[in-house]
């Protein structure tokens, strides 16, 4: 609540509001009013004509389900889902879904053939199904429950229903569900005829030992299971209704016998537990209430139906039990010590400790009437269907055959105001009525959604905002619940009014409301207007002005309120109903976000602030308030001028006319600090409108703390009646937005003006006078006066540049742009720069690398501002800012703005433009720190424009090794790649023009400078070879997967080969990346190269995917062209040994040339691969595979003789190994070895 305290107008309005806001913050809630163990008064409605239900539309069933009844052969059920806008049927095994809303549109369910004989639509538990599934439909027949998903999308009249079969059912085993009901979280409790309550778990699907839904009897023992059926005894009593409790974590159980279980479904909803069953419901209404006589042994006691209270209507009342009689028990589960103050009772979902009636409500009927009720109402009601929320009751009463009546109650809010005023605690009093419907009842369910209020006399809306639907065999129903405004809408209506109606009216409600809902109607939105006809908009306008009193002297009361007005210490003036009503009308537009904090802080640290109220809340009231604003703009009687134009007082009046004048003034008065109050609001609300428009957490940042700190949690009362120095702080920051944004200031002072006019005025913007100035040059039209203005201002602002806040030079800058003068925005931000640090201290802090903490940081900080600017005005004019000419004519005498230039060269891609600039200040600029991968790049960039290819080739080397750089491993390796192309070229320039060219170390020699380039390049190219293994590992990381962490540590630098084998090839098994580091490190080690592809070809032979010798062939040879011919990682006779080994470990997948074929393809010579063969020939095992290679070898080598050099081959051992093992083979009879081997040797000799 907003702190309004002093004396002005507009406090005073505000308490005036406040007031009201609070009266109706005392409307007792629910459980306050029951305070008594019963109670039993009802009243009719004024007028009598008007009820507090009426009829809004009757929709028939359409033709098609009717012909459906027809073909009725065992069961039919009818109920709501309001939830999706649809009434269901069951006609035997058929389900409808009726659209009432669209009256003939229904969906046929027919897809089992079982009688259907319950049917409940609940939540879906969450992860079971697909996101277009928003309801679950429970379908049970004797034989199984099934679900059906339900995809609801909102819309006009109904909106889209689409049911998805989900496959999932459980077998009922002759069980006749005759209950279902549902909880949030998605479970599905089930009351069987049997007397058993069941809940149906269901998941996404089967478990490992469970299935995807079962059925679990939840009040079965487990001795149950082991004892027959026939055996089994008296079956517990089946349930009639449910209800479930979510907050509570409660579920209700309503048996055939009329009493009630109580079961707890744990904390976090995932249990079962009976903590209570009241057996004597009865009984105990009948102690608490005498006049209570329901039941006997003729007609027992029944309960229609339960309903939960949820904890938003009452922490201590939990459940109301309909009765067949048309009474209302109201149940706790809190101890009865806690129940005197409802809000002091604590909401949780403990286990509860009691369950008890502790209020019976008896029905309309059964209290001595008056004769509008004994009309209207029947003597003894026989409810059969019922409902209960947000206060409200309806009842359905068996009328006649063919003919319910729905008896329905709701709390007459008045009544219960006045009762309040008078006594200190009230009890329920409630409107009741009767209107009649075709058909018997089946269900009775709520349209409307929203937050349900118990006083209906706080509202602003002037349509009804509560409607119900009741479903009979007929059709449905819709009724509308009557507000007291709806009531004199509809009386105000008739054609012909009667005084005596409206003066009852006026008599039971009070002026003050009667002029508060005269304003709901007068002030309501154009549909609801013209809903209501012009003929109710000029009666409410004439009950307001004609009916809606005088300001009067009264008595002081003994409780003084914020709506009289003192005049003098004995008397005091009671205003109109008509300033009373307005008050009322405007406290209750306002209340949504009166007390709440308009802005709040947008981060933890509170560096920005926020809107705090969403945009179309504030709009939503706004709209309102305008409606109210135009209204009383347009009836000149409001306004305080024109009183002669009211009654000045009563005709009967004893009073001087100068008393009578004191009157109104005092009405005047406070009628005008309300619509200053008014006019504050709608200005207030398009002031955060603006903000949230305008970013305001991006301005505020630029705010100093201690305003943000005021404006933080800041509520709208305040904003509109205390706080305006801080509205003021926020315009300015709002106007420098604007101005740092480049955009005039003229519309965004316009849109203030217009609608903030409060808060606006021309001394908040005194400190843009110069921008004011310059404005007026822009407003000339003309070129030459436009400049010559420009010129001037320049000229002065020039001279006390120094004395500028960034700011103000922003501003002013802004202001030139407009006019096109980019010249003298530069002029202007460099001569601020120079003159705030004559020194020139920041160059020299710059120059230090900007240690932290300097003292000049702050110096260096403004003219970083400064140039700021500059680089704006050169971001807004695009591609043109980076032609020649335009970064000709920026001052040059400046060397940090030139710095700050390259800067921003840099970051729009423009490196190339520093070549042709200021070349002494280039290489400097880029050598200082801190160094970044781009000022790098551009730094070898200028050494190879300028033919330094050797300190290029530095820079490069020292990009690749950086370890505070952001280089991808890639990057690294292209620069080592660069840096040896650059080295390469620097060492033919040296050689090639001497001392005559650019050199990398003018004060060496030639020959040492050769060698310094020779090393150079050498340890370049082994740092390359490094990083080629380095990417080899990160690549196999990223293929493997699961291992992005040790991937992208390597691109955070080079790493060494032993660092590369210790912390990421030897613990991660990369075999292939072992052999690249033996290899680059020559690093010899037989034993572990022998057990690494023993591992690599197991690792491929154990791959099911690949395909045995060939997959090793291909991983070999693969591996081999990467590591011949180093003998550290690819010895031959290793290698040609295993592949030997395997030709006799797998001879079905052996072919010949498998050997010679996989060594070629690893690029081994032919000369390498036939000595490393004919080395093993003497391994008897291995024998005639190795003579069988050689062949084949031969053969391929004679092939490849077009391809190299004839004296590459050296026949005659050749052809001598060849002879010896066609011996070989003769001697072993193996004559096809034999006759392979001389047709290759043939061939040899007919070459050779």
């Amino acid at each position: 609540m907003a702190s309004t305290t002093g004396g002005t107008p507009l406090e005073h309005a505000a308490q005036v509001v406040e007031s009201k806001q609070q009266a109706d913050r005392k409307f007792p809630v629910i459980s306050e009013l029951l305070h008594a163990s019963s109670s039993s008064e009802y009243e009719g409605a004024i007028p009598a004509e008007w009820q507090v239900v009426t009829k809004q539309r009757a929709v028939a069933l359409p033709d098609a389900l009717f012909e459906q009844y027809d073909l009725l052969e065992c069961r039919c059920f009818m109920g709501l889902f309001p939830e999706i806008g649809r009434a269901w049927i069951t006609v035997d095994h058929r389900l409808f879904l009726w659209n009432y809303e669209d009256e003939t549109d229904f969906y046929s369910f027919e897809g089992q053939e079982q009688i259907i004989v319950s049917v409940a639509l609940v939540k879906p538990r969450s992860g079971v199904f697909v996101e277009a599934v928003t309801h679950v439909l429970v379908v049970a027949t004797p034989l199984e429950v099934f679900l059906l998903g339900v995809g609801h999308r909102a819309g006009a009249r109904g909106g889209e229903v689409t049911l998805y079969a989900t496959q999932i059912s459980v077998a009922a085993d002759g069980v006749a569900m005759t209950c279902i009901v549902g909880a949030l979280d998605g479970r599905v409790f089930m009351g069987g005829n049997d007397g058993g309550l069941y809940e149906f778990e269901y998941r996404a699907s089967d478990g490992w030992l469970t299935k995807r839904a079962r059925k679990v009897n939840l009040t079965a023992s487990v001795a149950s299971y082991f004892v027959p059926t026939f055996l089994a005894g008296r079956r517990d009593t089946p349930a009639l209704a449910m209800a479930v409790d979510d907050a509570r974590r409660l579920l209700y159980v309503l048996l055939q016998d009329a009493s009630i279980r109580v079961y707890w479904l744990g904390a976090q909803g995932d249990e079962f537990v009976l903590v209570h069953h009241h057996r004597t419901v009865g009984s105990a209404a009948a102690l608490l209430c005498p006049q209570f006589n329901e039941g006997s042994e003729a007609a027992p006691f029944e309960i229609a139906s339960l309903h939960v209270i949820p904890l938003s209507e009452s922490r201590t009342l939990g459940l109301v039990a309909v009765t067949g009689g048309g009474s209302r028990l109201y149940f706790s589960t809190v101890q009865r010590a806690q129940r005197f103050y409802d809000n002091a009772a604590r909401a949780t979902a403990d286990r509860p400790e009691v369950f008890e009636v502790v209020h019976v409500r008896l029905a309309p009927d059964a209290q001595p009437g008056a004769a509008t009720r004994a009309a209207l109402m029947p003597r003894a009601l026989r409810v059969h269907a019922a409902f209960y929320g947000g206060g409200s009751t309806l009842m359905a009463h068996a009328w006649s055959e063919d003919h319910d009546a729905v008896v329905g109650a709701a709390p007459a809010s008045a009544q219960i105001l006045g009762r309040v005023a008078r006594q200190p605690r009230a009890s329920l009093v409630e409107l009741a009525a009767a209107p009649r419907v075709e058909g018997r009842t089946w269900a009775i369910a709520e349209l409307s959604s929203g937050a349900r209020a118990l006083n209906d006399l706080a509202t602003v809306s002037a349509t009804p905002t509560r409607t119900f639907a009741v479903l009979t065999n007929a059709g449905v129903t819709v009724l509308e619940q009557q507000r007291p405004v709806d009531m004199l809408r509809a009386l105000i209506g008739q054609p012909a009014v009667a005084d005596a109606q409206l003066r009852e009216f006026i008599a039971t409600y009070g002026l003050d409301e009667t002029c508060a809902m005269c304003f709901t109607l007068l002030c309501a939105d154009d549909a609801a207007q013209h809903s209501g006809g012009m003929h109710v908009l000029g009666a409410a306008r004439r009950v307001l002005f004609e009916l809606g009193g005088v300001p009067r002297f009264a008595e002081a009361p003994a409780f003084p309120t914020a709506a009289t007005a003192d005049v003098t210490g004995s008397e005091r003036i009671e205003l109109s109903g008509r300033h009373n009503g307005l008050a009322q009308y405007l406290a209750r537009v306002l209340q949504p976000i009166w007390a709440r904090a308009a802005i709040s802080a947008a981060t933890n640290d509170g560096a920005r602030v926020r809107v705090a109220i969403a945009t179309p809340e504030l709009v939503e009231v706004q709209e309102r308030l305008r409606r109210l604003q135009r209204f009383v703009g347009s009836n000149q009687r409001f306004v305080p001028d024109q009183l002669n134009q009211m009654p000045v007082q009563p005709a009967n009046s004893t009073r001087p006319p100068a008393d009578a004048t004191r009157c109104w003034q005092a009405e005047s008065t406070s009628l005008g600090a309300l619509y200053e109050l008014l006019v504050h609001a709608v200005e207030a609300i398009s002031f955060l409108c603006l903000l949230a428009d305008f970013n305001l957490p991006a301005i505020s940042a630029a705010m100093p703390a201690d305003q943000r700190q005021i404006l933080a949690d800041i509520t709208f009362g305040r904003l509109v009646c205390g706080e305006r120095a801080a509205c003021k702080e926020l315009i300015l920051a709002l106007i420098g937005s604007q101005l740092r944004q480049h955009v005039s200031i003229d519309s965004l002072s316009d849109v203030l003006s217009k609608r903030c006019s409060s808060l606006f005025s021309v001394a908040d913007v005194a400190l843009y006078k110069a921008l004011e100035a310059l404005h007026v040059a822009g407003e000339s039209g003309e070129g030459a006066e436009t400049a010559e203005l420009a010129r001037d201002a320049l000229a002065l602002l020039t001279g006390i540049a120094g004395s500028l806040s960034v700011g103000q030079l922003r501003d002013v800058c802004a202001s030139f742009e407009a006019l096109s003068q980019h010249a003298a925005v530069a002029t202007l931000a460099l001569a601020c720069a120079r003159q705030s640090d004559p020194t020139d201290s920041a160059l020299s802090f710059w120059g230090d690398g900007a240690p932290a903490g300097d003292a000049r940081e702050t110096v260096y900080r403004k003219r970083m501002d400064c140039y700021r600017c500059v680089l704006d005005m050169l971001d807004k004019r695009g591609a043109s800012a980076f032609e020649p000419r335009v970064l000709q004519q920026l001052p040059r005498d400046d060397a940090l703005f030139q710095f700050v230039l390259f800067d921003w060269l840099l970051e729009h891609g423009q490196s190339a433009q520093l070549f042709h600039m200021h070349e002494p200040l280039v290489e400097q600029y880029l050598l200082v720190e801190p160094r970044t991968p781009e000022k790098g790049d551009m730094l070898w960039h200028f050494y190879v424009h300028a033919g330094q290819y050797g300190k290029a080739a530095l820079v490069q080397r020292e990009l690749a090794c950086s370890r505070d750089m952001e280089l991808s491993l890639s990057q690294r390796i292209e620069f080592l790649s660069l840096a040896i192309s650059n080295a390469k070229v620097a060492v033919d320039m040296v050689r090639g023009r001497g001392s005559h060219g650019p050199r990398m170390a003018p004060e060496l020699s030639i020959e040492e400078e050769v060698d310094e380039l020779g090393a150079l390049l050498r340890d370049t190219e082994d740092q390359l070879e490094i990083a080629q293994v380095q990417l080899d590992i990160q690549q196999q990381l990223r293929s493997r997967g699961g291992h992005e962490t040790p991937a992208r540590a390597l691109d955070e630098r080079l790493y060494t080969v032993t660092e590369l084998y210790d912390k990421f090839a030897e613990p991660l098994h990369l075999w292939d990346a072992v052999l690249l580091i033996f290899k680059a490190s020559n690093h010899d080690d037989r034993a572990m190269v022998e057990e690494i592809w023993n591992a690599i070809v197991r690792t491929v032979l154990d791959d099911e995917h690949r395909t045995g010798l060939m997959a090793v062939s291909s991983k070999v040879s693969q591996l081999g062209r990467r590591l011949f011919p180093s003998a550290a990682a690819f010895p031959l006779d290793l290698i040609v040994t295993t592949l030997l080994d395997l030709a006799l470990e797998r001879p079905t997948e052996y072919t010949p040339g498998f050997v010679a074929d996989t060594l070629l393809q690893s690029r081994v010579p032919h000369w390498a691969a036939f000595e490393a063969l004919r080395n093993i020939y003497k391994r008897v095992d291995v024998a005639n595979t190795v003579a069988r290679e050689i062949g084949v070898l031969t053969a391929m080598w004679i092939d490849a003789q077009g391809l190299v050099d004839s004296q590459d081959m050296p026949i005659m051992d050749v052809d001598a190994a060849l002879s010896l093992y066609i011996v070989n083979a003769t001697l072993g009879n193996n004559t096809e070895l034999k006759a392979e081997l001389q047709r290759v040797q043939d061939r040899l000799r007919q070459i050779y």
